[in-house]
């Protein structure tokens, strides 16, 4: 094996390594993070509904709901979600919608690539291109 194929391989392993610790950072904060703010279901209009998991039942305005529930909007009705960071997500078509854990402010919304994400692919493609640009002479065969 040469040098420069050993140089690449070490590099290439240590960004898959990074990208791998980039993407598990996220889960380890996310263990730490308090319990999500609650959740109030606002029926504006219609005979709207709300199930734990089990049979839907009927809504009642201001009722306190929890991720994982599911809300049915029927034709002609609609409710709002009203989250605990004062956000708000109008369900104003027909449907059944699961209740998200969180809802983020139109002007804070984001792509969904993570902060980590971008870093780990940055930091591979550097060590990637530092070692391809380092190679230099190292056509010489090594010899014991």
């Amino acid at each position: 094996m040469s040098l420069n194929t050993l140089r690449f391989t070490t590099a290439l392993a240590c960004a898959f390594a990074f990208g791998a610790h980039a993407q598990s950072a996220p889960a380890a904060t996310a263990a730490a993070a308090p319990p999500p703010p609650s959740i109030a279901l606002g029926v504006d209009s219609g005979n709207v509904l709300v199930s734990s998991g089990g049979e839907f039942t009927q809504a009642v305005s201001g009722q306190v709901i929890a991720p994982g529930h599911r809300v049915l909007v029927p034709e002609g009705g609609s409710a709002t979600l009203q989250y605990g960071n004062g956000c708000a997500r109008s369900m104003a078509s027909a449907g059944v919608y699961t209740v998200s854990a969180d809802c983020q402010l139109a002007s804070s919304s984001r792509s969904g690539v993570s902060t980590n994400t971008v870093l780990g692919i940055a930091g591979g493609v550097a060590v990637i291109a530092a070692v391809a640009a380092g190679g230099g002479s190292d056509s010489k065969p090594v010899s014991r």
